[in-house]
C-alpha cells in the first residue's frame, strides 16, 4: 500500500505553521525514518497518515483513498499508530480488552478478535498482564501494551512515534524484533524517532 504527500502544508488552529510545501512517496513494505529537531513537524506529518489532521493545502493518499474523503475510522483500518506517550491511547480496564477494542472496531468475529489480541500480547512480551489494568503497568509497559493493540489490527502501514523512549534495553530489542518482523511480512513501517542507534540499526 503506498502513501502519497503531495504538496502538503498545514497551520495550526493557533496559526502557528507546522509544514510546508512537503512532498514524499512511501513505496509498499518500505521501512522509513523521521528524523529531526523538536518542533520540526515529524508528529504532525504522521498525523496526516490516518486522518487525525487534514492538510491546510495538498493532499495525502494511502493506498488508493484520498484521507481527506474517508474517516479516521476508515484510515484506522489501513494505518495503526503508535502514540509517543502511551497514555493518550490507553483507556480500558484491562490490558486485553485494551488490545481487542481496535480489532473489535473492524467488525472481526469474537474469535478472530480475541486470537489476534492474544497474539499481540505474545508479541510484546505481556501475556501473563492480559487482566491487569494497563495502568497499573511501568510506563514502558503501557508502551508495549499501545504497541500490542495496534498489531492487533494487522493493519498494511504502522507508524511508531517515538518507540524506544522510555524502554530499558531488552524492550527496545524486543521493539527492534518486532520492527524487522513487520518488515519482513512486507508491512510498512515507519518510524519518528531521536535514537539513532535504533534508527541505524533497523530502517
Amino acid at each position: 500500500m503506498e502513501l502519497e504527500i503531495e504538496s502538503v502544508s498545514y497551520t495550526y488552529p493557533a496559526g502557528v505553521e507546522a509544514l510546508r510545501q512537503v512532498s514524499l512517496r512511501i513505496l509498499s513494505g518500505e521501512s522509513l525514518a523521521l528524523v529531526g529537531q523538536n518542533g520540526a513537524g515529524k508528529t504532525t506529518l504522521a498525523k496526516h497518515l490516518n486522518g487525525l489532521l487534514r492538510p491546510t493545502q495538498g493532499w495525502v493518499r494511502v493506498g488508493d483513498w484520498d484521507t481527506r474523503q474517508h474517516s479516521v475510522a476508515q484510515l484506522a483500518r489501513r494505518v495503526g499508530c503508535v502514540f509517543q506517550n502511551p497514555d493518550d491511547q490507553l483507556f480500558k480496564p484491562t490490558v486485553l480488552a485494551e488490545v481487542m477494542f481496535g480489532p473489535k472496531n473492524l467488525g472481526w468475529d469474537s474469535a478472530r478478535v480475541e486470537e489476534q489480541a492474544q497474539a499481540a500480547l505474545r508479541r510484546v512480551g505481556l501475556a501473563n498482564a492480559a487482566g491487569r489494568h494497563p495502568y497499573d503497568l511501568s510506563p514502558g509497559e503501557r508502551k508495549r501494551v499501545a504497541l500490542a493493540a495496534i498489531l492487533a489490527m494487522d493493519t498494511p502501514v504502522i507508524v511508531l512515534d517515538e518507540p524506544t523512549t522510555g524502554l530499558d534495553y531488552p524492550g527496545v530489542a524486543r521493539v527492534g524484533e518486532i520492527v524487522d518482523e513487520l518488515k519482513q511480512a512486507g508491512k510498512t513501517v515507519i518510524t519518528i524517532t531521536h535514537d539513532i542507534d535504533f534508527c541505524a540499526e533497523h530502517f
